[in-house]
C-alpha cells in the first residue's frame, strides 16, 4: 500500500508531464499545475536541496533596475538548463511585479508541504510581456522539447490562464528569484531567471 507521502512525491514528479501534455493539446484547454496532494505554504528562508542537471549553468541575476523590458518569445533549447541549485527562497516583493516577471524563468523546485525539492525536468516559463507567456517543457520521451504560448491575464498578483482560470500566484520575486503558489493545491514553485 502507498503511503499519502509517497503518493504526494510520486505526484509531483509525475505532475510536469501531465502539465505538458495537457497545455501542449492546445491553448483552449490548458492544463496547469495542480493535481497534487495539498501542500502547506513554504517556510520563509527555506532553502531548496541541491541537485545537478546535465550541463548545468549559474542563473544570471541583473540587478533590478537592469531587468529586461522585452523578452524573446523563445525556449532557448540551444541553452543548457539552469543548475538545480539555488541560493535561497525569496520572501518579499522586490521590484514591481509587472517589471520583474518579463524575462525567462525555469521551475527548478517545487514544496508540496515537505521542504523545497529539486525538480526532475526541464520546464521553462518565457514571460515577452506582462501578458504573455511561452510555457516550454522537456521531459526526454515524453514531451521532447515542447513549447505553447498563450495570452494571460492578472488580478493582482494572480495569473489569469487562458479560458479565465486563476491557477499561479506570484507571493514572492526580485531581480532572480520568484515564489509562485499553484492555487488549486496550495503547493510552491520556485522559480530563477535564466
Amino acid at each position: 500500500m502507498t503511503s499519502r507521502f509517497s503518493r504526494a512525491r510520486l505526484a509531483a514528479a509525475t505532475l510536469p508531464i501531465a502539465i505538458g501534455a495537457l497545455l501542449l493539446a492546445g491553448c483552449a484547454s490548458v492544463g496547469w499545475p495542480g493535481e497534487r496532494d495539498a501542500a502547506q505554504p513554504a517556510t520563509a528562508g527555506a532553502t531548496p536541496t541541491e541537485a545537478a542537471t546535465t550541463a548545468p549553468r549559474a542563473p544570471s541575476t541583473p540587478p533590478a533596475d537592469e531587468v529586461p523590458a522585452v523578452q524573446a518569445e523563445t525556449c532557448d533549447w540551444d541553452v543548457p538548463a539552469l543548475s538545480a541549485a539555488a541560493t535561497g527562497v525569496p520572501t518579499g516583493q522586490s521590484g514591481s511585479l509587472d517589471k520583474i516577471i518579463i524575462g525567462s524563468w525555469q521551475h527548478t523546485h517545487y514544496d508540496t508541504g515537505a521542504g523545497y525539492e529539486a525538480t526532475d525536468h526541464d520546464i521553462r516559463y518565457v514571460f515577452p510581456t506582462a501578458e504573455r507567456i511561452l510555457y516550454c517543457q522537456h521531459v526526454p520521451g515524453v514531451t521532447d522539447h515542447a513549447e505553447n504560448a498563450a495570452d494571460i491575464g492578472w488580478d493582482g498578483t494572480t495569473i489569469v490562464l487562458p479560458g479565465g482560470r486563476a491557477g499561479l500566484t506570484v507571493t514572492a520575486w526580485d531581480a532572480g528569484t520568484m515564489v509562485w503558489r499553484n492555487e488549486l493545491d496550495g503547493s510552491n514553485y520556485l522559480l530563477q531567471r535564466r
